[in-house]
């Protein structure tokens, strides 16, 4: 019996368990935007704030008893917003096109230097560790600064360049430069390969305008300041003739002015850290993943037993880092 009861009250303990985790993960969905949670904020205001014009409205003289200005006002308003989502969009899908054409420069690199190397594989693999370091390195450069020793593969680094990328895709193409030196590609093959490397910097720099390059400051000031004016006066159009019914009319336009304005706000900055922006991360993931695709196709064993012979020492730590993401014991 008393075992009964411990599992009854076991099982009772779960179950409260699994609902706070539920509240909790409700919660969490509603007011884990930062949109969400200024719009809900907004709305609240504008509902207590229409349900005091209608009780003035209802115990004062009517002010207003014709909604046309208000039109006038909204239409005009409208316009301004539509052009203003619209640029903030063309921001947020600019820097998409850019992380996609990066992946695919970076795959292009890849597959050339897999099939100009000759089977050398310290090539492929002084290649691989660059490819791989680059994204990250552009990642955290556009966020908040990087490191070169926070890039992987680039952990014991003892240089501390203030423009990482740049650093990296400098490496790049005097790796290129050299192959082209030591006769192991030649001029056209250079520049194959150099076309591929400038265009790393042009994506760079063009993320580099779209991040350093925000709207307008007095442009964001002066349409704030009309979804103000229009949410303010609203209701005192519409009060006489609707009455209670002010309140979800006036709710209604302002979810849609104000979370336009606050999604425009927070995509026109695609790199940060909110559910809105890009994910760097993942398109760093499939750039990587791409790379070590490539460096696996080679046997395994010979490839890495030949790499760790002859790679410089100061450049095992990435021959490493690839064993570990390609699935291969450090022993081969």
């Amino acid at each position: 019996m008393k075992t009964e009861n411990k599992e009854l009250d076991g099982s009772s303990e779960r179950s409260r368990t699994t609902s706070r985790e539920r509240l909790a993960l409700i919660a969490q969905r509603l007011w884990g935007s930062s949109v969400r949670r200024h719009l809900s904020l907004c709305l609240l205001a504008v509902a207590i704030y229409t349900i005091a014009v209608d009780w003035f409205d209802s115990t004062q003289a009517k002010m207003f008893v014709q909604a046309t200005g208000a039109a006038y006002g909204s239409f005009i308003l409208g316009v301004l917003l539509v052009f203003r989502t619209n640029s903030a969009y063309d921001r947020w899908w600019e820097a998409r096109k850019l992380w996609g054409q990066l992946t695919n420069e970076t795959r292009n690199i890849c597959i050339k230097v897999d099939a100009l190397s000759r089977s050398d594989s310290t090539i492929l693999l002084q290649f691989a560790r660059l490819l791989i370091a680059f994204p990250y390195a552009l990642k955290d450069h556009l966020r908040s600064g990087c490191r070169l020793t926070q890039v992987p593969g680039f952990q014991s680094a003892n240089k501390n360049p203030r423009h990482v990328p740049f650093y990296i895709a400098d490496q790049i193409y005097k790796h290129a430069l050299d192959l082209q030196r030591s006769r192991e590609i030649n001029s056209i093959e250079l520049l194959q390969l150099n076309n591929h490397i400038q265009t790393l910097m042009d994506i760079c720099g063009s993320c580099e305008r779209i991040r350093n390059s925000p709207v307008a400051i007095s442009y964001r000031q002066i349409l704030r300041h009309g979804i103000a004016l229009n949410i303010f006066g609203l209701p005192w159009y519409l009060a006489p003739d609707f009455h209670i019914w002010t309140v979800p009319i006036v709710m209604t336009a302002a979810y849609f002015m104000i979370g336009l304005e606050l999604i425009a706000e927070d995509i026109e900055e695609p790199f940060g850290h909110g559910d809105d922006n890009l994910p760097l991360e993942n398109y760093c993931k499939t750039i990587e993943e791409s790379v070590i695709d490539m460096v696996q196709q080679h046997e395994p064993g010979s490839f890495f037993v030949s790499a760790s012979l002859s790679f410089p020492y100061e450049h095992l730590e990435v021959l490493d880092y690839i064993k570990q993401r390609s699935g291969i014991s450090s022993r081969s």
